[in-house]
């Protein structure tokens, strides 16, 4: 898995809605992208740094006790139709997604769901229904994962960003969360509220892989998405909300095809461990 591509290449963004031009509102550019099927950033292979760090994100000495056999809660924000979501509920844990895009959520249950669909589940009165819509499936069960049955995984439609302390209390604060393409997809000005809405759902003690990039700008002046994000940076966006430890930094220019393309000279792929400090 670490010799192939792991970010989008240049060419999707000539289709229609990929344009670095794309509507300035927040969810349109990415509603647009999923309608046109633009969608290289998506990778069909379970991401490496989420392999390579599970024991570290989510350690077995410390699950959760008398849960009746349930796993953590595990939050992807911005999580499209990502497998990871699948892996980790055929892992044993409970999974919830959160994406603004409807499309993103129809081709995930299709191409996951046991029964090639979706069903709406009430949330919370906390929880604007004009504003969210949940969905739950279960994953179709993996042969090779022996005895263990994967747990549903639920779809949360609507904008991250809107979500507030109101409807984070109710959601209930998550054990861990896996963040690939959120942070580094969001404009630069809205980090600090993306780190704000990470950081009132999950709980105390709580972990975060994330994984960002760090490049030059492309060669067409623009600075993402995906957009470059320092350790000075993370450090300061997580504030006194998150304890921060570097995992690793990766050399990836050769491999990513996508971004050669696209003018960068340099490209590394970082992956950080974000635990949540008591409020």
């Amino acid at each position: 898995p670490g010799e192939r591509r792991r970010w989008g290449a240049s060419t999707s963004r000539r289709a229609v809605g990929c344009s670095e031009g794309a509507p300035a509102e927040r969810l349109a550019s990415w509603k647009a992208r999923w309608d046109a099927k633009c969608t290289s950033w998506h990778l069909t292979d379970i991401n490496p740094n989420l392999q390579r760090h599970l024991d570290v994100l989510l350690p077995k000495s410390s699950q959760p006790v008398g849960l009746g056999g349930l796993g953590y809660r595990v939050l992807v924000p911005l999580c499209g139709k990502s497998v990871d979501m699948t892996f980790l509920s055929r892992s044993g844990y409970r999974v919830v997604g959160v994406d603004g895009a409807a499309q993103a959520v129809q081709e995930f249950a299709a191409e996951h769901s046991a029964t090639g669909a979706s069903i709406g589940v009430a949330m919370p009165p906390e929880v604007p229904a004009d504003k969210f819509k949940m969905h739950a499936l279960m994953p179709i069960c993996d042969a090779d994962a022996g005895a263990i049955m994967p747990q549903p995984v639920m779809l949360l439609e609507g904008d991250f960003l809107a979500l507030g302390p109101k409807e984070a209390a109710a959601l209930v604060p998550f054990d861990a969360a896996f963040d690939r393409g959120g942070l580094v997809a969001v404009e630069p000005q809205d980090r600090a509220h993306y780190l704000q809405v990470l950081s009132d759902l999950i709980a105390p003690g709580g972990r975060v892989l994330l994984v960002v990039v760090e490049h030059d700008p492309f060669a067409n002046g623009t600075l993402g998405p995906p957009h470059e994000i320092t350790e000075n940076e993370v450090k300061t966006l997580c504030g006194n909300r998150f304890e921060v430890k570097l995992l690793h930094r990766e050399d990836r220019l050769a491999l990513e095809e996508g971004m050669r393309e696209r003018g960068v000279t340099r490209f590394h792929e970082v992956a950080y461990l974000l635990t949540r400090r008591a409020a």
